[in-house]
């Protein structure tokens, strides 16, 4: 797996990881309903002036993190592909960038994060 900075040619599949990633966390708050679909969503252009890495495992996007200083933005791994270390290298290579203090938000029944975020320390 390759960790590398986001390019347009991956704008299609980080939409389509993140429509599922994010309704796999919307539902774990019973959310499902506030759904945008990635195209559509509001917040698409604050999303892309982040800061963007990508995880690629034979060029198909498995995950993405994004962050400006001071804060991871999001991170989103295929449902598909999670439990495989790739949230954490994600994490980690992001980590290795960004200067302390580092701050996140976290849905209160996303405990699959806040396992990854007690496991990079935070």
């Amino acid at each position: 797996m390759k960790i590398k900075s986001y390019e347009k040619q991956y704008f299609a599949q980080l939409g389509a990881v993140m429509d599922k990633a994010r309704m796999q966390e919307l539902e774990a708050e019973n959310l499902e309903p506030v759904f945008v679909a990635f195209r559509d969503a509001p917040y698409l252009d604050y999303l892309l002036s982040c800061k963007i890495y990508v995880a690629l495992e034979d060029e198909k996007l498995m995950g993405f993190i994004g962050f400006k200083p001071g804060k991871i933005e999001f991170i989103y791994v295929d449902p598909n592909a999670q439990g495989r270390g790739i949230a954490t290298k994600l994490m980690e290579k992001t980590l290795d960038e960004l200067k302390r203090p580092v701050s996140l938000e976290v849905f209160t029944n996303n405990n699959r994060a806040k396992a990854l975020y007690k496991k990079v320390w935070f």
